[in-house]
């Protein structure tokens, strides 16, 4: 009996070492990979927020396009142009704001505590209706060709309410025109909503919402821990009968344990790196907006390193107790205990 005993305790043992080491890394990443103050550092790490400009010139060009009321001198600015002119239009920390708002909208939708994600434009909108947004359509003007004779006659038109041509006039005209072009982008901007959701909330509450199959996946892991528990509980009924024993039966699956999840964390930052990428290609599209996902797609290397690096302390830690238990079971005496009922009659 006493030699089931401890084969059942044993397989116990190593149920404990194989799942303590699975929950050890689905814990850490489920509770890092849905909290924006993860990606924010990974984004400061990567240098990734001098790359937030494309974010907003896709959201700004595909509004102006659908503005019947902007003015031809903006709906004629390409995502490029854009991008290259937002470093005008906006100091990079006001940028940095932006990016940071973005992903905390993302991740709040994400964790059920909105119905959808917004980014805002209010910003965007104060530097657009003042001398930057004017410095915005000088240098797009001043890309294209030298305005013909016909072409400034329409501009003189344009002051008077007519359309502004497509091309750069002399440095005097652009003066002319200046006070007309700012009052164009003041009547734009005040029609420019302060905030677009990049994330609908059109199909929250609903079955089709992505986020109740991702809901239920986190549930699953937030209730794994309790599995190694089980294990632990089956090595203290099967094999443990003294204090020396429950040290010795304790001891070394949370001395493996522990090492063994730490060198998987210090080795495996590749491999979660290339599954959170997978994850972000194939969800990117319905639960993260394609541009803000491509950039957190960049920051998979240094996300991962943030999750492991936690499962490598509390690996090493999961092992110094382990490793503490075994060594105090060496200055404990082993006592004889007869717990079987037939041992009483021996």
């Amino acid at each position: 009996m006493e030699t089931l005993g401890k084969f059942l305790a044993a397989i116990c043992a190593v149920l404990f070492v194989i799942s303590a080491v699975i929950v050890l890394l689905l814990f850490n990443i489920e509770r890092k990979a849905f909290s924006a103050e993860t990606y924010k550092q990974a984004f400061e790490d990567q240098r990734l927020y001098e790359r937030i400009p494309a974010m907003l010139a896709s959201t700004l060009t595909a509004y102006i396009a659908e503005n019947p009321n902007a003015i031809p001198l903006l709906k004629a600015l390409t995502v490029e142009n854009w991008q290259a002119n937002l470093t005008t239009l906006l100091p990079p920390e006001e940028m940095k704001a932006l990016a940071n708002n973005a992903l905390d909208s993302t991740f709040d939708y994400l964790n059920d505590k909105t119905d959808s994600a917004v980014i805002s434009l209010v910003p965007v909108k104060t530097h657009l209706a003042g001398e930057s947004g004017l410095q915005v359509v000088r240098q797009f003007l001043n890309l294209q060709p030298p305005c013909t004779t016909e072409q400034l006659t329409q501009m003189a038109l344009g002051l008077l309410g007519g359309q502004i041509a497509l091309c750069n006039p002399p440095e005097e005209a652009v003066g002319l025109m200046a006070p007309f072009i700012q009052a164009q982008l003041q009547a734009m901007t005040a029609l420019i909503p302060d905030q677009v959701a990049f994330i609908p909330g059109t199909l929250s509450n609903t079955p089709n919402d992505p986020r109740l199959k991702l809901n239920l996946i986190r549930s699953a892991i937030k209730l794994t821990p309790f599995i190694p528990i089980l294990f632990l509980f089956g090595i203290a009924i099967f094999g443990i009968r003294t204090l020396r024993n429950w040290l010795i039966w304790w001891g070394w699956p949370f001395l493996l344990a522990g090492a063994t999840s730490a060198l998987v964390a210090l080795v495996g930052s590749p491999l979660v790196g290339w599954i959170l990428q997978l994850l972000i290609q194939n969800q990117g599209t319905i639960l993260i907006p394609p541009v803000l996902a491509a950039s957190i797609g960049e920051t998979t290397g240094a996300v991962a390193r943030q999750m492991l690096a936690l499962v490598v302390a509390e690996g090493l830690l999961l092992a110094l107790l382990g490793l503490a238990m075994v060594i105090a079971s060496l200055f404990i005496s082993p006592q004889v205990r007869y717990t079987y009922p037939e041992d009483y009659y021996r």
